[in-house]
């Protein structure tokens, strides 16, 4: 996998790459972005593993805290423009998670 990547990056095209760790999909894809923006990810628009379901339905989590606590499988995100997520040796990967950038709403003091 890792060569993968590397060949990837090396033919460009590429914003940003974040691990994912124990803080999660929610918690680590924000640092890739600008300040004033984040990343809608879509439900679905992905394949997630047997064991992420299964373990998802016999403990009653909600979506949030599967993508919070079990990265719902995923490792690794790179962040690539449209043009080069449409690059066949990136949809070969199969693991694409369909997103768009939002702008990143404020919170209200009090």
């Amino acid at each position: 996998m890792l060569n993968r990547v590397l060949s990837i990056i090396s033919k460009g095209g590429l914003k940003g790459i974040t691990h994912i760790t124990g803080a999660g999909l929610t918690n680590n894809v924000p640092h890739v972005f600008p300040q004033g923006l984040r990343a809608h990810m879509y439900n679905n628009s992905w394949s997630v593993l047997p064991v992420f379901k299964w373990i998802q339905k016999d403990g009653n989590i909600e979506d949030a805290e599967m993508k919070r606590t079990f990265n719902m499988g995923i490792g690794m995100v790179l962040v690539a423009g449209e043009k080069a997520a449409q690059r066949k040796e990136i949809k070969k990967l199969n693991l694409v998670i369909r997103s768009s950038l939002r702008k990143r709403m404020k919170k209200k003091k009090g």
